[in-house]
């Protein structure tokens, strides 16, 4: 089961619980406790890992050289001929002598 709908029923399981009766001060404070629960599963499922990927994505784009295989976020594959712009633009040879120009953040994997 998905982390994120479990950690959800789980809220709605105290909500419910609440409206059935019970201790007007513990129930409200389960209520409240379940908001930073949240905040914090959500740093830990998505925030963080997606930090981490572009932080790999980063040095892999600083790590090519010319001759490397890439392929773009429209899907392009091509090889890296030069660097312009202080690495702010790459320009890819895409078939016989067809070269275009991509900024660095397009490419999105370098090819094996």
């Amino acid at each position: 089961m998905n982390p994120m709908l479990a950690l959800a029923d789980f809220g709605f399981s105290l909500i419910l619980a609440q409206e059935a009766g019970g201790d007007g001060l513990r129930s409200n404070l389960q209520s409240l406790m379940i908001i930073p629960i949240m905040l914090i599963a959500m740093y830990f499922l998505v925030i963080r890992p997606n930090r981490n990927e572009e932080k790999k994505r980063k040095e892999m784009i600083t790590a090519l050289k010319k001759g490397d295989g890439v392929v773009t976020s429209s899907g392009l594959h091509g090889k890296v001929v030069e660097f312009k712009d202080n690495n702010e633009t790459v320009v890819l040879n895409i078939g016989n002598e067809t070269n275009v120009t991509f900024e660095t953040s397009a490419i999105l994997r370098k090819k094996p």
